[in-house]
């Protein structure tokens, strides 16, 4: 049907937008932005395999990003009804100066008609 294509088009827009907002809030350590956009029930699995909830992650984002040059490429969104998957690939720059990689894998939930990450996960090599 043409309105739900508009709708999920216009769907797959907010997800980019909220994907390029959630990595510039990585990279930004803004606390404010990810209150916002994470839900009350949101985990997220660190890289070091420790599992933690909003105000955990809150607090962790809170303190200076660990890396910089933080990039996001190779972003996949997929829509499934009211939930949606993001997977993507980090590049960044190491304390050390080295380069690194990682991937994350996001999801987000259509609540109350916007779109909220209720978890993450993220690996970093």
């Amino acid at each position: 049907m043409p309105g739900e294509a508009a709708a999920s088009g216009a769907h797959m827009q907010a997800l980019q937008k909220l994907n390029e907002e959630y990595i510039a809030s990585v990279a930004k350590s803004d606390v404010k932005r990810f209150g916002e956009i994470l839900s009350d029930d949101f985990l997220n699995t660190n890289p070091d395999g420790s599992l933690v909830d909003k105000q955990q992650f809150l607090a962790q984002i809170g303190r200076l990003a660990a890396v910089s040059n933080l990039k996001c490429e190779d972003v996949r969104i997929r829509i499934l009804s009211d939930t949606a998957i993001i997977h993507g690939r980090t590049t960044y720059t190491k304390p050390d100066g080295q380069p690194g990689a990682g991937r994350y894998t996001d999801i987000w939930m259509l609540r109350d008609g916007r779109w909220l990450c209720v978890a993450a996960h993220v690996t970093r090599g």
